[in-house]
């Protein structure tokens, strides 16, 4: 078995396992991290000039705004949100140090949760001030998202992907 063949072979049968154990672990968790971006979300928004309310201990967290409830799809915790295939394909990686994976972990989860709160801020200016930059940001992020992690796991592990791939 050449080495690129074992590097991607290894690669895929991690990031499959991983991913399963995630998602188990992120059913639980995934309620936290909902509420952590509409918390985020509410404050970004306060500083744009839109005052709203924080209401949590439901289904989903969400927000009012005029009277009107701006949230999150019901049962929105059991997505992943992306984050379950960027960990498992970071953790997944063969050849990557601790301090570089740690590095990895944590920028990559930043820019994550700053495209959630982002996605999730749009929704006010797009629905209450006709926005069209904020209808473009929520399409973007629509359409893109599912590719997000992939991109960003790849420019984090570019050194030990190419370099195992060629």
């Amino acid at each position: 078995m050449t080495d690129r063949i074992k590097f991607l072979t290894t690669l895929l049968i991690r990031f499959l396992a991983l991913s399963f154990v995630f998602f188990l672990i992120w059913i639980p968790m995934g309620e936290i991290y909902l509420t952590l971006v509409a918390w985020a979300s509410k404050y970004v928004l306060w500083v744009m000039g839109y005052h709203t309310t924080l209401v949590t201990g439901g289904d989903t967290p969400y927000l009012l705004y005029r009277g009107i409830e701006v949230g999150m799809r019901k049962n929105a915790h059991l997505a992943n949100f992306n984050i379950i295939p960027l960990i498992a394909l970071i953790l997944a990686t063969p050849g990557v140090d601790l301090v570089r994976r740690t590095k990895m972990l944590a920028i990559g989860v930043f820019v994550l949760f700053c495209m959630h709160v982002i996605d999730f801020v749009s929704h006010i200016p797009m629905y209450f001030s006709g926005s069209t930059i904020a209808e473009i940001v929520m399409v973007f992020i629509g359409v893109g998202g599912f590719a997000v992690p992939f991109v960003l796991w790849f420019v984090l592990a570019y050194k030990e992907i190419l370099g195992n791939i060629r």
